[in-house]
């Protein structure tokens, strides 16, 4: 029970672990009798929120053989602990029973893809057909890097055996589920000023190789557009008045269609294998093709304006970039944007939810932090929630044809992009000037219609140094004494160190994608009215390549790490604004339904800022929640910080003891330095309950599942060794 006087942060529940424990040596022995269930019935009253309650449930459901009820319960602590062993092998075996191949196939994809066990059945792999492979296949995987995978499943031989290959997604759907009343991505190589089906002759040559699926995968463009295959002659119904574009890909090269309108006489098109071209369509239109071979026909884009909308919404995201940092030469490192921005308003104490990429994006995507969205362990794929509405779903419904001229494909298993009707991804390289390019180009395409467009640039992260090329001034102008240095080639982009040669990278990348930025934001401001457009710059995170060790390890939350950019300008937007208030990466989603008028969740973590109409914050969270690592909490009001940091490691599903966990309160410029370390009944009535209210999502009360702690003996083994 937590205490109400806040002399202690946090103190785990006696009676439940003892309970957990009890139910745990029974259902190991399989005693599910009536004992077993009057103590899950004090279990569940002594810790009435934890997902634990409802394995141990489906445990006895099964044992009795009621398949359906216990993947209810199982489903239920799937919603909130989606990464977790027990979850996904009660899964896996009801969903086997239910003749639910394809789901059960997802489950046991993702035990295997995690601890390679257990052996997946043969007979359901039979069943579940070739959707089963697919989603077996993106289950077993990491979560980045789609639509490229290490793990594409197969049956071979004559035997049939299973085996992992490497391969693309490519030319066929991404086996991914789509919201309702939506058609799925297809995936295609990205082609732009181009033979059509160059590119694919290149992937179909090197798909399987580890040059291609490891190495390029680091900058080569699919394009995902939501589309239906089709065979033979497809008549696309075209209102009267109405006119769309049509977007097609084939599957072969140089493969021919012929169309066919009341007014147009039958005339060839030809196709791309693996690359979408588009048609203006006026009428109702007849495409018939020359062979029996597959094609994508894509939704089509209803072209039209309306005053509920703005004609142009775009948000543009600048991996890496630290704002703490680049604040101190704004206008000399990014004088275009900051003469942009100028005519709206600057958050200038922004902060990201989490230290990188993989979790910060579905935050910014749903408005909700990573202890709900759940997408924290990049060797996890599941799909968040599909009533967890994302930005891009939330923009289609409003009318919006919602595109991704460059994107990062971080967020595309999760789901977290799942509403933009076109996705052109990469895994790595997202230079800003092909960005600024793109985007020109689908403004031009498309400007009878009314656009959501996002972009993810990288320019400005940094990565480890080893194998990298810099920019070529910072190579030229420093020291040869600065210019070569020891490193470790494993240390992640996170807890890269304080090097000159890191931090003239970013000052020169920073100005070169100011410079490339430049030219889209000056299209928009000669093309479009100010009450047409609203334009939205923000980064996931910061970096460590300013920052100094403590105690000689890097903080990842630090502010450098964490402090992050957020500019708007617009219709809606005011004008020559530096704001001072606390805003999170959360934020971004509740002020886009504000202004642009699509409904918000209540229980999302986002919070409306002052300046839009809302309430200011008391407070801002920024947590690093990796698997192996202990978790660590940044609670920041404008002049204080809590600062936490667990004894235990993370475990694989999110969870983690918060029993004797270090706890500290600072001055909000002397994080960390005990020599600052403040303490008051003040402080801590203010700081202890909302570290609370984020601990209490994830704490696991000492209670672990023994298999999972097994599975990771390097970072359990001691605190394994006490529960045995």
């Amino acid at each position: 029970m937590m205490s109400d006087d806040f002399s202690t942060l946090w103190r785990n529940n006696e009676q439940a672990s003892a309970l957990f424990y009890d139910l745990l040596a029974r259902s190991e022995q399989d005693a599910y009798d009536d004992d077993f269930l009057m103590q899950l019935a004090a279990y569940r009253e002594a810790a009435p929120t934890s997902e634990r309650a409802d394995i141990f449930a489906a445990k006895y459901l099964l044992h009795h053989g009621d398949a359906e009820n216990a993947a209810v319960c199982a489903e239920r602590a799937y919603r909130k602990r989606p990464v977790n062993r027990e979850i996904w092998l009660l899964l896996a075996e009801s969903y086997a029973r239910l003749d639910r191949p394809v789901d059960a196939l997802t489950m046991y994809g993702y035990a295997y893809g995690l601890y390679l066990a257990p052996e997946i059945p043969m007979e359901l792999l039979h069943r579940g057909g070739k959707e089963g492979l697919d989603r077996l296949s993106i289950a077993t995987g990491i979560g980045t890097g789609a639509p490229m995978t290490q793990n594409r499943a197969f049956l071979t031989g004559a035997d049939h055996a299973l085996e992992f290959q490497l391969d693309a997604f490519v030319g066929e759907y991404f086996p991914l589920t789509p919201p309702a009343r939506s058609a799925r991505y297809w995936v295609a190589a990205y082609v732009d000023n181009a033979f059509l089906s160059d590119q694919s002759q290149l992937i179909e040559e090197v798909r399987h190789t580890g040059v291609f699926v490891d190495r390029m995968q680091r900058d080569y463009p699919f394009c995902l557009q939501k589309a239906q295959e089709v065979r033979g002659r497809v008549t696309i119904e075209v209102p009267e008045g109405a006119e769309v574009i049509l977007p097609i890909a084939g599957t072969e090269p140089l493969q021919k269609l012929t169309i066919t309108t009341e007014t147009q006489p039958p005339a060839s098109a030809y196709l791309g294998k693996w690359a979408f071209s588009q048609f203006r369509l006026t009428e109702t239109t007849e495409i018939t093709p020359a062979s029996d071979a597959v094609y994508a026909v894509g939704t089509p884009i209803r072209l039209g304006h309306s005053p509920a909308r703005r004609k142009l919404v775009l948000n543009i995201l600048i991996d890496g970039l630290a704002w703490n940092i680049a604040r101190t030469r704004f206008f000399d490192a990014m004088p275009n944007i900051a003469r942009f921005f100028a005519r709206g308003t600057i958050f200038d104490q922004h902060f990201s939810t989490s230290e990188c990429t993989y979790p910060s994006l579905p935050v910014i995507e749903t408005g909700r932090y990573p202890i709900h969205t759940q997408v924290f362990n990049e060797r996890d794929s599941h799909e968040i929630p599909l009533d967890m509405m994302t930005l891009s779903e939330c923009m289609t419904d409003l009318g919006y044809y919602a595109a991704a001229p460059m994107g990062a494909s971080d967020s595309l298993t999760c789901g977290a992009l799942r509403g933009y009707d076109q996705l052109n991804t990469a895994a790595w390289k997202l230079p800003s000037a092909e960005a600024a390019d793109r985007a020109i180009m689908q403004l031009e395409a498309l400007d009878e219609t009314d656009q959501f467009l996002y972009l993810h640039v990288t320019d400005v992260h940094p990565w480890n140094a080893t194998g990298l090329k810099f920019h070529p001034a910072v190579e030229s102008h420093l020291p040869l004494s600065e210019r070569l240095f020891e490193l470790d080639e494993h240390i992640a982009s996170v807890r890269l160190p304080k090097l000159k040669i890191y931090q003239e990278q970013f000052w020169r990348s920073l100005r070169r994608a100011d410079r490339n930025l430049a030219q889209l934001l000056t299209y928009i401001e000669e093309h479009y009215a100010e009450e047409e457009y609203l334009v939205s710059n923000y980064s996931d995170h910061g970096n460590s390549i300013f920052s100094t060790p403590v105690n000689g390890v890097m903080d990842v939350i630090a502010e450098n790490s964490t402090r992050a950019l957020w500019m708007m300008r617009g219709a809606g937007v005011p004008e020559g604004r530096i704001v001072n208030e606390l805003t999170s990466t959360a934020d971004l989603y509740p002020t886009l339904g504000a202004l642009c008028g699509f409904p918000v969740a209540e229980d999302i973590d986002g919070n409306l800022p002052a300046v839009f109409g809302g309430k200011e914050r008391d407070a801002v969270y920024s947590m690093s929640m990796f698997p192996g690592q202990t978790y660590k909490l940044a609670v920041r009001t404008h002049d204080h910080t809590l600062r936490l940091e667990t004894q235990e490691k993370v475990d694989e599903d999110g969870t983690v003891d918060f029993a004797d966990a270090r706890v500290g309160i600072y001055p909000r410029a002397h994080e960390l330095e005990e020599n600052y370390a403040l303490d008051s009944a003040e402080l801590r009535a203010f700081f202890y309950p909302r570290a609370r209210s984020i601990a209490r999502e994830i704490a696991n009360n000492g209670e672990f599942w023994p298999a999972m702690r097994k599975a990771r003996p390097e970072w359990f083994e001691s605190s394994t060794k006490e529960h045995l």
